[in-house]
């Protein structure tokens, strides 16, 4: 009965273990994936082109958080109620994708080489090649719109520019 009771333990223990563990790599994961092994968002390059208050100025709201996104390419401003967004993100110009097959879609050839803005999960999205890289922004909430997002874009492009590489 003894070694029962001691198995069952063993048995409950290991299982609390492996729950732990689980939640461990899921947050590591997590982690990984916004880039926050890239070290802390302040030190993003993405995340020093734009201030909280400019962030907040392409969704008409304000922004209280900056993290990293895109697996360290990338920043995002969020709203307290997670109700509105802003995502700069700047990659090598080999991964720029146009969602040109998206309904809404269209073309900004005066913004810059294969340029595009298109409505996307409630919010907008705009891309351009930009030398040897890619600029892509995205937008949501109540003051989101496509004047905003290619708004974003441009002062993007010019920023990513202007800041060492």
């Amino acid at each position: 009965m003894n070694r029962t009771i001691l198995a069952v333990c063993f048995l409950c223990a290991g299982c609390a273990f492996s729950y732990a563990q689980g939640q461990a790599d899921a947050k590591k994961l997590a982690g990984v994936l916004r880039g926050d092994n890239a070290g802390a968002a302040a030190n993003n390059r993405q995340c020093k082109m734009f201030t909280k208050a400019e962030a907040g100025q392409y969704i008409g709201q304000a922004v209280d958080h900056a993290e990293n996104a895109a697996l360290g390419m990338g920043c995002q401003w969020t709203t307290s109620g997670q109700n509105g967004s802003v995502l700069v993100q700047v990659v090598p110009a080999r991964y720029h994708e146009k969602p040109s097959g998206a309904r809404g879609y269209k073309k900004l050839p005066d913004i810059g080489t294969q340029a595009f803005v298109v409505p996307e999960m409630g919010g907008w999205h705009a891309g351009s090649l930009n030398g040897t890289s890619a600029v892509h922004v995205m937008i949501s909430g109540k003051g989101a719109s496509e004047a905003k997002a290619v708004e974003l874009l441009k002062e993007s492009m010019k920023r990513d520019t202007a800041l060492p590489k």
